[in-house]
């Protein structure tokens, strides 16, 4: 279990690795950086798409040539082949007040997102977050929205246990994950409580699931990723070589390695910190879920170009 740095990225605040069986490809985002990146593993080529603004989600969808990609202010779907974008829906109705985070799919292809306070300035820069105005929501194939929950500061953590009746989401202000009853059969969710909190390792940011029903926890400012038992009891800890951690993926032929994402800000003296590491692990990950696209909405007359890749 010793990390590997595969791309020394520099990026400001990496996020949201997703791993595409397809492609065996990992992509990610830097937030503060306004891209989404790609990194083939076998031929380690590396591509980078400017979006113009905050990236801060990424979810595969049923077509396997599609992404749904959350931007700060709203909802698109991407085509990197062709770096086709269409707009899609915009759930957080107070940008640029707040912004969109971290997001992920549930297993019947409803995508949920969380926002925050928006702390990302017009030119990358970071800006400090004040006051708990972030909201949970959930985004049907429709562009329908339905928010659930409200109240957090910096929204992050969304995932499922493999039973699909466990719903995890966090606030890395309030240093807490929560967890949910989730009905599989609507896609619901009810009866928050608080999962873990008060962790002295740095605040909670993203998370995976492995097919034993632990959440792997990264730390930011901890320098770690933390394995939880459903019960809520710290079982493993995977020391990283520099400090903020803000999320992974599993991913490759049998689901044990582990992709991580982190950032740069405030770690001058860390010489790869921003960067795109590996870890292989002892136990396979759940694969992540897939938005149900409505193959019509690629075809409708509403192609943007955000800026240019």
């Amino acid at each position: 279990m010793e990390p590997q740095c595969l791309v020394n990225a520099h990026n400001m605040v990496g996020e949201c690795p997703l791993w595409h069986e397809e492609q065996n490809s990992i992509y990610w985002t830097d937030i503060n950086g306004f891209t989404v990146q790609k990194y083939h593993l076998t031929t380690k080529e590396l591509r980078t798409w400017s979006f113009g603004e905050v990236v801060c989600a990424l979810s595969l969808t049923t077509n396997p040539k599609w992404f749904l990609v959350g931007l700060g202010s709203r909802l698109i779907l991407w085509n990197p082949e062709e770096d086709r974008r269409i707009d899609f829906c915009k759930p957080e109705p107070n940008w640029p007040t707040n912004r969109l985070n971290d997001g992920a799919t549930d297993p019947n292809g409803y995508f949920w997102i969380g926002s925050m306070r928006n702390n990302v300035a017009p030119d990358g820069s970071d800006v400090k977050v004040v006051g708990n105005s972030g909201s949970l929501y959930r985004i049907g194939p429709s562009g329908k929205v339905t928010i659930w929950d409200t109240g957090f500061g910096i929204s992050n953590t969304l995932a499922w246990s493999p039973d699909n009746k466990v719903f995890y989401f966090g606030c890395s202000i309030g240093n807490v994950i929560y967890a949910y009853d989730f009905d599989a059969k609507d896609s619901s969710i009810k009866r928050r409580r608080t999962f873990v909190c008060d962790l002295p390792y740095g605040m909670p940011d993203g998370s995976a699931m492995d097919v034993e029903g632990h959440l792997w926890n990264c730390r930011y400012g901890g320098g770690n990723i933390l394995r939880i038992s459903p019960q809520g009891t710290l079982v493993q800890i995977i020391n990283m070589p520099v400090a903020n951690i803000t999320n992974c993926c599993f991913g490759g032929p049998d689901m044990r390695t582990m992709y991580i994402t982190t950032s740069s800000l405030g770690t001058n003296a860390e010489n790869s910190a921003g960067g795109l590491f590996s870890v292989r692990v002892d136990i396979a990950g759940v694969n992540a879920n897939r938005f149900n696209l409505s193959e019509k909405l690629l075809y409708k007359e509403n192609d943007i170009r955000i800026s240019p890749s």
